[in-house]
């Protein structure tokens, strides 16, 4: 038998095993606790990627519908702007059929005013080309006064000329400051001072960097960009646009100012505006104007001949004649500022060798009828821009009353008498695309219609599209901000920002569009 204190021993053989059968317990768990959790944050982590990559396919879902006017026609009913829940909403794409609740979706959404100070979230996307375009009016005015005037008729500027000064210095090419604005001398004096631009803007919240230009000014009190609350700036102005010197089906319009008569002639032939109307285009341009009595009425001498149209035309081919034979350039005309400068008018003739008497023609635009019916062709076929890439013009279809109103010459009385008209027209027609109906429809004076002719026009080419990814069965949500150049069918993102950091509270929960005040 062994001595009774060997046996005694044992024991910590047994406690000696214990301890370790614990200890490798707890290192199992730990083991096991940590795999889990990375592999819910590997999920996670995988629900974000998707989420993430759902709404970057929204934008580029929405850039290929923008961009294809048949789509628009068909799909959007000539009216990206307005709610479209059909396409896009809940678009899926990714499903697998064993993992419903995996689905990745995407919606496209937007805030739009439906009333003063009530906001709608839409499935739709915002018309950039119906915004201020800072840019575009310092590029057209460059001492900066069309864009202080149209920046003082926005609500938020409405009683703040001194921002609208700064906002013009920063933008405009000199360091000369206007009367309450800022330039140099102002932001190289501040604490952490800095340049003026005096430059384009590359983003509209650029303009934080303006004196006097605050973080609620430009958003309101709308932090997170939902519509739920006031709204600032951002509703009326923009930085991007584009415009191209084409008609709506992307054909380069004639520039009728061509210092070639006779090639103008043949472009305007081709042009199907009407061989009269070709005519009379170069007549006006190479023969004498005559001139317009007190009652609007082109004034006759006594020995004037009214000419007919086939006259008016071998006058036309004869002076085209004479010009072919001439040094090329020698033989320029008249340049036509506007297209209703082609109306009103009458052009005096040669007369026929040995003939003392004048020829005269009225233009074909002097019946109110026939105006109303060239005038959207005419806009859409003609240009009096050479350039294939044009100052981007405001869409008066989709632009604010309080925007259309800044532009110059323009009434208040005249924004709301445009706005009301603007109600009963109909998407996707030349009227409509051109803004022929500022004149046809709602009745703008021509005068005052040659005043904005380079302001305006009836079609957009930029778009500011909001895409939030998700997944079906709850998860990461993701919202993405982009600005689409529609390119003529080849469109490209010019701007694009993750909203992730807006979205506290939740901006546009997904599955969900409502009215919010």
């Amino acid at each position: 038998m062994l001595p009774r204190r060997s046996r005694d021993r044992d024991g910590y053989v047994l406690i000696a095993v214990l301890i370790v059968i614990v200890v490798l317990s707890l290192a199992g768990y730990r083991f096991t606790d940590a795999m889990t959790s990375e592999y819910r944050a590997s999920v996670r982590a995988s629900d974000m990627a998707q989420a993430r990559a759902a709404a970057a396919s929204g934008v580029h879902y929405a850039a290929a519908i923008l961009a294809d006017p048949d789509a628009v026609s068909f799909y959007l009913n000539n009216d990206p702007t307005a709610d479209n829940a059909g396409m896009f909403k809940d678009v899926v794409v990714r499903s697998d059929p064993n993992r419903p609740n995996k689905d990745a979706r995407f919606n496209i959404v937007a805030v739009a005013p439906s009333g003063p100070g009530v906001y709608e979230q839409r499935y739709a996307v915002v018309d950039e080309g119906g915004k201020l375009n800072i840019n575009a009016l310092i590029a057209q005015d460059k001492s900066g006064q069309v864009l202080y005037n149209a920046l003082l008729k926005l609500p938020p500027l409405a009683d703040l000329p001194e921002v609208c000064d700064a906002i013009v210095d920063w933008v405009d090419s000199n360091d000369t400051a206007r009367t309450n604005g800022a330039e140099n001398s102002y932001y190289q004096s501040l604490n952490n001072p800095y340049k003026c631009k005096n430059g384009p803007l590359n983003s509209v919240d650029e303009l934080l960097l303006v004196k006097g230009v605050t973080p609620q000014l430009l958003f309101g009190t709308d932090q997170n960009q939902s519509g739920g609350g006031d709204r600032g700036l951002i509703d009326y102005v923009t930085v991007f646009g584009r415009e191209i010197t084409a008609d709506a089906t992307g054909l380069l319009q004639v520039y009728i100012n061509n210092s070639d008569p006779n090639a103008l002639f043949t472009a305007l032939q081709s042009a199907e505006i009407g061989d009269d109307l070709a005519a009379y285009i170069l007549a006006q341009k190479l023969f004498s104007v005559t001139k317009i009595d007190a009652n609007g009425n082109p004034q006759v001498s006594k020995t004037a001949q009214v000419a007919s149209t086939e006259q008016m035309v071998t006058a036309v081919k004869d002076r085209l004649t004479f010009a072919a034979s001439q040094p090329a350039g020698s033989v320029q005309g008249r340049s036509v500022a506007s297209i209703l400068d082609l109306a009103s008018k009458r052009v005096t003739l040669p007369a026929a060798a040995g003939s003392k008497t004048t020829l005269v023609f009225d233009s074909p635009l002097n019946d109110p009828n026939r105006l109303k019916d060239a005038l959207p062709t005419l806009l859409s076929k003609l240009s009096g821009l050479e350039d294939v890439d044009r100052v981007p013009r405001l869409n008066v279809n989709t632009a604010p009353r309080d925007v259309i109103a800044g532009l110059p010459g323009l009434t208040p009385d005249d924004a709301d008498m445009i706005v009301g008209a603007r109600a009963g027209l109909t998407p996707g027609t030349p009227e409509y695309t051109t803004g022929a109906w500022l004149v046809t429809v709602a009745g703008l004076p021509a005068a005052k219609f040659q005043a904005i002719e380079k302001y305006v026009t009836g079609r957009s080419m930029t778009y500011r599209v909001q895409s939030v990814g998700y997944l079906t069965g709850g998860g990461p949500v993701v919202r993405v901000e982009a600005v689409i150049d529609t390119n003529l069918g080849n469109p490209r993102v010019l701007y694009y920002r993750d909203l992730g950091d807006l979205d506290s509270p939740r901006a546009f929960p997904p599955q969900s569009a409502q009215k919010q005040k």
